[in-house]
């Protein structure tokens, strides 16, 4: 199955520039718990996801002020990246951090500019996906 049968296709994202506030408030305006990142809304690309838990843990519990921080402040690079063509059947998915044990099963799709064209957020109920 291609990435692109199972994406969402133009999804919400944050630009880096957004504050964390900001970002916390598109989540729960659209009842979402992570976006991806882009350089800027004209041309979309991939810089980064960013979480609830990414804000609480990043930002929140630090002392930081989210009107203050920027999405890029605590946005994650470890997510999964794949292109639309991407074949899923047999796609494995790792944690890039083995100390986080906080599941973040997501993939962003991105085009050959890397700029977002969809998203996956739950890769681990697509049959052949692999989680490790």
């Amino acid at each position: 199955m291609l990435a692109s049968a199972v994406m969402i296709p133009d999804p919400l994202v944050a630009a880096t520039g957004a504050t964390t506030a900001e970002v916390a408030a598109l989540m729960r305006s659209k009842n979402i718990s992570i976006v991806p990142v882009i350089d800027n809304p004209k041309d979309r690309r991939y810089k980064g996801t960013v979480s609830d838990r990414d804000i609480v843990i990043a930002c929140v519990a630090l002392g930081h002020d989210p009107k203050e921080c920027s999405a890029e402040d605590h946005m994650r690079t470890d997510t999964a990246v794949v292109s639309p063509d991407t074949e899923l059947t047999g796609y494995r998915l790792r944690s890039a951090d083995p100390n986080d044990h906080h599941v973040r099963s997501t993939m962003v799709v991105v085009d050959g500019n890397r700029r977002v064209v969809g998203f996956i957020p739950h890769p681990e109920q697509i049959e052949g996906v692999l989680i490790d």
